[in-house]
C-alpha cells in the first residue's frame, strides 16, 4: 500500500511493499492533504530548475494550506541541492561541481532531444511537459520564450534508469504526471514539489512498460499498461500484454488481455467505455464493465469481453474522437487509425459488434455449451482517407471533433475536414520526418495551435485560426542521420565577423549559423536544394552533403566571401561516382549569394582541405585604399593536386554591351589562378602563413612550403620516423613556427628562421590540432573522455593539461579579448553531433548580440495624416506593429499567415507565386490578403461619368493652374449641432487634407493669379480669414466623391475650393480658361 507520507515510495505488483526501503523504518509519517488528495509540500522545491539568471523560478504554489514536516523540508532542500542546474536548462545533464580543476564541465549548445513523446499541457494551459531520455521538463507556456522552468531529472534518487515511454496528466489530480519507462516502473510526480510521489513496478522478467492510458471504470480511476517482457528470462522469447492497476498503487497488476505482437498505441474511450490496443494489424478491443449494484461484486472478477478488430496494414498511430462530436450520449464512440502505407481508418459500429457477441455468447448458454472464448475477431467497414505515399507518424482530433490531422514523413500537416470529406495541406514545415503530433486548445491568450516534433528534435506550432508557423525552443537542429565515424567529413567552423557557430543542419545540405552562447540559431542556409523525401517502394534518395566550408577575414564588420564543398553519390543516370561542386559565395543584400561555382573542381578526387588566404590591409597612401582587397582560394586534393583560385572582374553595360556610353557594371567572379602539386602525393591537410606569402601542404612524409605569388617551392621538411603529418598550421602573429601532428600520435615543431626542428614528441597521442596565435592545443580521447594538452611552440613541456566527461571529436577556439591558454573558451562536437562549451570562460561568456547578423533589413514606414495631427499612438495602424506584436495579433484568431507576413514586414502577399504550387492555400486565405496589399497605401478615385474629372486624373497627375504656391492653415471641420459625420465623409476629408498638406509652397505671390479647375473659375465662398486678408472657405457638406478642391485667387482674397463649393460654382457656368501644366501625384 502507498505511503502517505509524500516521501518516496515503491510497489512491486506481487502486492510486496516496499515502502519501508524507501522511506525508513524511523521516519515520521506527514499529514496528508484533505482537499485534493494529493501528496503536497507546503513549501515546493524544484528540481533542476533555473531562471535566465541562473536562479531558481518559484512555480505557483497550491492556494491550499498544506502542513509539513522537518522531513518534507529535507527531502525539498536535498533534490534542489542534487538537481541544481548551471544553464538556463539546455540539457538533462546536469554540469556538476568538481574538486578536480583539471576536469571541464560541458555546457549542451545542442543535443539530440528527439522523443516521440508529445507535449502534455496543464489544466490551465500556462505550463506544458516535454521528455528526454529519462528526464521530464517544465516549461512555460509564454511564446516566444517558452522558458524551462524545472526539471525532474534522472538524477533524481527515485527516478527513471531507461528512457521514458510514455507521458499523461493525471486526472485525478491536476498537479501530478505519470510516467512510465523501459525500466518497468510507472511513476508520480508532484510537478509543483518537484518530488516522486509514487512506484508502480511490474515484477515480470525484463519487463519494459511500452504504454499507458487512464480511464474511470465504477467510480475508480485505474492504469492500464502494455507491458512487454521475457517468457524465459533470457529476453529471447518476449510476451506482450495488457494490465490493470490501481492508481493508488495498491493491489497488484491485473491481466486485461494478450497481444500478439508489440503494442504501437494503447488508448481510452472519452466514456471509459472501451480500451484499445494497437498490435500489428489487429485492434484488440476491450470493453470495460460496469458498476454492479451489490457492492461485494467483483466487477473484474471476469476478463473483459475482446473484440479483435482486423486491418490489412499494421497499424502505426491511433486516437479515440473527443466528446465533442457525439451530439447525444447515446451515440457511440469511435476511433480513428493509421498504418504504415499512409492509410487512415475510422472505425464505427463497436457497439453493434459487442451486441454480436454477447448475442452469441448468449446462444451457446442457451444450448448449453460453456462459453470458454473470450475474444472474437471481426471485420468491420470502415472510412479510408489516403493521401499519404509513407507511414502515418501520428493522428489527432481537433477539440471540436470536426478536423483530424495528419502526420508522416512527407513533413506535411495534413487536416481532414470530416464532415464534407475535404482536405488542407501545410507543406514544408520543417524537411525531416514529424513523429509526433499534439493539439493545444485555446486560451484567453492565444488560440489553438497544433504542435508537431521533428525526427531532429526540432518542435514546431500552428495557428489553427491564423496559420502562423513558428519554431518552439532554441531551433538548433541536428542531423540524426550524420555519421559519426572519423573518416566522414563535418563542416565545423567560426563565422570571422560575428563568432556564430557553422554546423549542418538537420538535413545535410543546409548549414545553420549558431550563437554558441545563447543556443539560438541566427539564420539557414541551403548550399544545394535536394529532395527531402523519397518515394514509397524505392531506394532511398541520396542527399547532397556539405563536407567543407571556409570564410574569408572580416572586412568592414563582414565576412564577405564563403566556400562551400558538397558531393553526393550519383545514379546510373549520371554514370556513378561522386558528384563534387564547389561554390563561392558572396555577402550581398544581408546574406550569402551564389557567386561562382565550379562542378568538380579536382575530378573524382576527394576534397582535403578549403581555405582562404590573409586578407593583407590596404595602404593609406594607395590611391586605391576604397576597394577592398580579395583573399586567396586553397583547395587541395588527396591525388596530390593543390589550386589557388583569384577574383577576377569583368565590365558589363547595362544593355549588354561593353561599348555602351552608359556606365559599366563591374562583376566580380572566381577562377583557377595556378595548380601545383609535389610528386602527386596526396595532401591531408594545407595551411597559409599569417601574412598569406607561404601555403604548406601536408603530405604524410614530408612537409612542403610554397611562395604564393609564384608557386616555387620553398622548401621540404622531412619529419622525424615514425610520424606521418596529417595537420599542419602556423602559430603566432609572425608564423615563425610550424606545426605538424600526425594521424594518432606525434607532434613537430619547426622553426622557419633556422629551418631546424625546435622540438618534438614521438609518443604524444593526437586526434585533432586547434591553433590560436600564440599556443596551439591537442586532443587525444581516452577511456571516454577527452584529454587537451596545451602547448607553446618554444618549448616540449605542456603548458596546461585539461580533460572533459565525454569525448570531443572535433574542437574550435571561440574568440575573446582575453584569450591565453589559462583563459580559454572551447567548442566542440561529440561523436554523437552534440555540440558541447566548456573552458575557463564558458560560464562568464555573453550571447552574442541579437544586431551582429541582420538577415533582413526592415523598411521604416511614414506616418499617417492623421498620426501626424493627432500623435502616432492615437490611431491604431498595421504598418506600426512590429514582429513582437505580431504574437498578440494571432490572439485575434482572424488574420491569414499571409497577413501576418505582412505586418511582420517579411514579404508580400504576392510573393507566394514566386513558389512552388503545391504550396498554394485556398482561395480563402488569399483573398483577405491580397485586398489588403491592394487597398494599402493608396487612395482610391470613385468613377465619375464627367468629362472633366476623367480629363483631371488622366497621366497619373493632378492639373494645377501655373501659378506659385503658398502655405496655409489646416481648415478645421464645422459640423452643425446634432450632424452625424458618416464614414464617406470622414475619408473625403482625408483626401482633401493629404491633397492640401502636399501641394502647398511656403512662398506668398503679392498678386496671385487666379487658379482655374477645368477651365472654370469660380465665385468668392465665405470662410475664416488669414492674417493676411485672404479668406479660407471651409468644407461644410462634402458631397464630391473623390474630395479634390481648387484654390481661386482674386486681388487680395485667396479661396480654397471644397467639394461643396465646387458643386456650387459649377452650377453657375463660369468658364475662365488658363494655362495648366501637369504635376505628379503626391500620396
Amino acid at each position: 500500500m502507498a505511503e502517505k507520507n509524500g516521501s518516496s515510495s515503491s510497489h512491486t505488483l506481487d502486492s510486496t511493499p516496499l515502502s519501508q526501503k524507501a522511506s525508513g523504518g524511523g521516519r515520521k509519517k506527514q499529514p496528508r492533504a484533505s482537499a485534493s488528495g494529493a501528496d503536497l509540500l507546503s513549501t515546493p522545491s524544484r528540481a533542476g530548475g533555473s531562471s535566465p539568471k541562473g536562479k531558481e523560478k518559484a512555480l505557483d504554489v497550491l492556494p491550499s494550506t498544506l502542513h509539513h514536516t522537518e522531513t518534507g523540508v529535507k527531502l525539498s532542500r536535498n533534490q534542489r541541492k542534487k538537481n541544481k542546474k548551471a544553464h538556463n536548462g539546455e540539457s538533462s545533464i546536469v554540469p556538476q561541481q568538481r574538486k578536480d580543476d583539471s576536469i571541464w564541465d560541458l555546457i549542451p549548445v545542442a543535443q539530440n532531444e528527439v522523443s516521440r513523446i508529445p507535449p502534455v499541457w496543464s489544466n490551465d494551459g500556462r505550463f506544458y511537459f516535454t521528455v528526454t531520455h529519462t528526464s521530464i521538463h517544465i516549461h512555460s507556456s509564454t511564446a516566444p520564450a517558452f522558458a524551462r522552468l524545472s526539471t525532474l531529472s534522472s538524477t533524481h534518487p527515485g527516478g527513471h534508469s531507461k528512457p521514458i515511454t510514455s507521458l499523461h496528466l493525471s486526472p485525478a489530480n491536476s498537479f501530478q504526471i505519470i510516467s512510465s519507462s523501459e525500466d518497468g516502473t510507472v511513476k508520480i510526480w508532484d510537478w509543483v514539489a518537484g518530488r516522486l510521489v509514487r512506484t508502480i513496478k511490474f515484477s515480470e522478467p525484463h519487463a519494459r512498460v511500452q504504454h499507458i492510458t487512464i480511464g474511470e471504470v465504477a467510480g475508480k480511476w485505474w492504469i492500464f499498461a502494455a507491458v512487454t517482457h521475457s517468457k524465459d528470462g533470457s529476453a529471447h522469447k518476449l510476451s506482450h500484454r495488457v494490465l490493470r492497476v490501481s492508481i493508488t498503487g495498491s493491489g497488484g497488476a491485473s491481466l486485461i488481455g494478450k497481444l500478439s505482437a508489440p503494442p504501437v498505441a494503447l488508448m481510452m474511450s472519452p466514456r471509459s467505455t472501451y480500451l484499445v490496443a494497437l498490435s500489428a494489424t489487429k485492434a484488440y478491443t476491450y470493453r470495460m464493465p460496469t458498476s454492479s449494484i451489490d457492492p461485494n461484486v467483483d466487477i473484474w472478477e471476469a476478463r473483459p469481453t475482446c473484440v479483435k478488430f482486423v486491418s490489412d496494414q499494421s497499424f502505426t498511430c491511433g486516437a479515440f474522437s473527443p466528446e465533442k462530436t457525439l451530439a447525444a450520449s447515446s451515440e457511440e464512440e469511435w476511433f480513428a487509425t493509421g498504418d504504415e502505407k499512409g492509410v487512415i481508418r475510422l472505425w464505427h459500429g463497436l457497439a453493434q459488434a459487442f451486441r454480436q457477441v454477447d448475442l452469441a455468447n448468449a446462444d451457446q448458454s442457451t444450448m448449453g455449451v460453456a462459453n470458454t472464448q473470450t475474444e472474437s475477431e471481426k471485420r468491420l467497414p470502415t472510412t479510408s482517407l489516403h493521401w499519404h505515399a509513407h507511414a502515418v507518424s501520428a493522428i489527432a482530433f481537433t477539440p471540436s471533433g470536426s478536423q483530424l490531422l495528419s502526420v508522416g514523413e512527407e513533413s506535411v500537416l495534413v487536416q481532414w475536414h470530416l464532415a464534407s470529406g475535404k482536405r488542407e495541406y501545410i507543406p514544408r514545415l520543417g524537411g525531416r520526418p514529424i513523429i509526433s503530433l499534439t493539439v493545444r486548445k485555446a486560451t484567453r491568450a492565444g488560440e489553438e495551435e497544433w504542435w508537431m516534433s521533428l525526427a531532429d528534435g526540432a518542435t514546431i506550432r500552428v495557428g489553427s485560426a491564423s496559420g502562423h508557423i513558428s519554431n518552439v525552443g532554441q531551433g538548433v537542429r541536428l542531423d540524426p542521420l550524420r555519421p559519426t565515424s572519423s573518416t566522414s567529413a563535418y563542416p565545423f567552423s567560426l563565422h570571422p565577423s560575428t563568432s556564430s557557430l557553422v554546423v549542418p543542419s538537420s538535413h545535410p545540405s543546409t548549414l545553420q549559423f549558431i550563437d554558441p552562447i545563447a543556443s539560438s540559431v541566427l539564420f539557414d542556409l541551403e548550399v544545394a536544394p535536394s529532395n527531402r523525401v523519397s518515394r514509397r517502394d524505392e531506394k532511398d534518395i541520396q542527399p547532397v552533403s556539405v563536407e567543407k566550408v571556409a570564410f574569408s577575414d572580416s572586412q568592414d564588420g563582414q565576412s564577405i566571401w564563403m566556400a562551400t564543398f558538397e558531393s553526393r553519390t550519383g545514379d546510373e543516370m549520371e554514370g556513378g561516382g561522386a558528384i563534387k561542386n564547389l561554390k563561392m559565395w558572396k555577402w550581398q543584400d544581408e546574406k550569402y549569394a551564389v557567386n561562382t561555382q565550379f562542378p568538380r573542381p579536382h575530378g573524382s578526387s576527394n576534397v582535403t582541405s578549403v581555405l582562404f588566404s590573409p586578407i593583407s590591409q590596404p595602404s593609406s597612401t594607395s590611391s586605391n585604399s576604397s576597394v577592398l582587397p580579395t583573399p586567396y582560394l586553397l583547395t587541395a586534393s588527396s591525388d596530390g593536386v593543390a589550386k589557388i583560385w583569384q577574383v577576377r572582374q569583368s565590365k558589363k553595360s547595362q544593355n549588354g554591351k561593353v561599348a555602351s556610353a552608359k556606365p559599366a557594371i563591374i562583376e566580380l567572379y572566381w577562377s583557377c589562378r595556378s595548380t601545383f602539386d609535389y610528386r602527386s602525393m596526396p595532401i591531408s591537410d594545407s595551411a597559409f602563413s599569417p601574412d598569406g606569402t607561404i601555403v604548406v601542404l601536408a603530405h604524410g612524409s614530408v612537409v612542403t612550403l610554397w611562395d604564393v605569388e609564384s608557386n616555387v617551392l620553398l622548401k621540404v621538411f622531412d619529419p622525424p620516423s615514425g610520424i606521418d603529418i596529417k595537420k599542419t598550421g602556423f602559430v603566432g602573429d609572425e608564423g615563425r613556427y610550424l606545426i605538424g601532428a600526425g594521424e594518432d600520435h606525434g607532434v613537430i615543431v619547426w622553426d622557419l628562421l633556422s629551418c631546424e626542428v625546435a622540438w618534438s614528441i614521438q609518443d604524444h597521442s593526437v586526434q585533432n590540432l586547434s591553433i590560436s596565435n600564440g599556443f596551439f592545443i591537442t586532443t587525444s580521447t581516452n577511456t571516454g573522455k577527452s584529454i587537451f594538452t596545451i602547448f607553446s611552440p618554444h618549448s616540449s613541456e605542456p603548458v596546461r593539461t585539461m580533460s572533459s566527461s565525454q569525448p570531443i571529436k572535433h574542437l574550435q577556439i571561440l574568440p575573446s579579448p582575453s584569450l591565453s591558454p589559462s583563459s580559454l573558451h572551447l567548442i566542440g562536437v561529440a561523436p554523437s553531433g552534440e555540440i558541447y562549451r566548456f573552458g575557463d570562460l564558458a560560464h562568464s561568456a555573453a550571447p552574442i548580440s541579437s544586431t551582429a547578423v541582420s538577415t533582413a533589413q526592415q523598411q521604416k514606414q511614414g506616418l499617417s495624416i492623421w498620426q501626424e495631427m493627432f500623435g502616432k499612438d492615437a490611431f491604431l495602424d498595421s504598418h506600426s506593429l512590429d514582429v513582437a506584436s505580431a504574437e498578440e495579433a494571432n490572439a485575434t484568431a482572424t488574420a491569414s499567415a499571409l497577413q501576418q507576413r505582412v505586418v511582420a514586414g517579411k514579404g508580400k502577399p504576392s510573393d507566394i507565386f514566386n513558389g512552388p504550387s503545391h504550396t498554394m492555400p485556398s482561395t480563402s486565405i488569399l483573398f483577405d490578403a491580397f485586398m489588403d496589399e491592394l487597398l494599402s497605401g493608396h487612395t482610391s478615385l470613385s468613377p465619375t461619368s464627367s468629362s472633366d474629372q476623367v480629363e483631371e486624373s488622366q497621366g497619373d497627375g493632378i492639373l494645377y493652374a501655373e501659378e506659385r504656391k503658398i502655405d496655409i492653415d489646416i481648415p478645421t471641420l464645422s459640423v452643425g449641432k446634432g450632424k452625424q459625420v458618416d464614414d464617406e465623409e470622414i475619408r473625403d476629408l482625408e483626401v482633401f487634407f493629404r491633397d492640401v498638406l502636399g501641394n502647398v509652397s511656403t512662398n506668398i505671390p503679392k498678386t496671385p493669379a487666379v487658379k482655374k479647375v477645368n477651365g472654370h473659375s469660380h465665385g468668392h465662398g465665405h470662410g475664416q480669414h488669414l492674417p493676411n486678408g485672404d479668406q479660407i472657405v471651409t468644407p461644410l457638406n462634402n458631397k464630391k466623391p473623390n474630395g479634390i478642391g481648387s484654390a481661386k485667387h482674386r486681388d487680395d482674397e485667396i479661396v480654397i475650393d471644397t467639394p461643396s463649393s465646387n458643386k456650387k460654382e459649377k452650377e453657375n457656368g463660369s468658364a475662365q480658361k488658363g494655362k495648366k501644366r501637369k504635376a505628379p501625384r503626391e500620396d
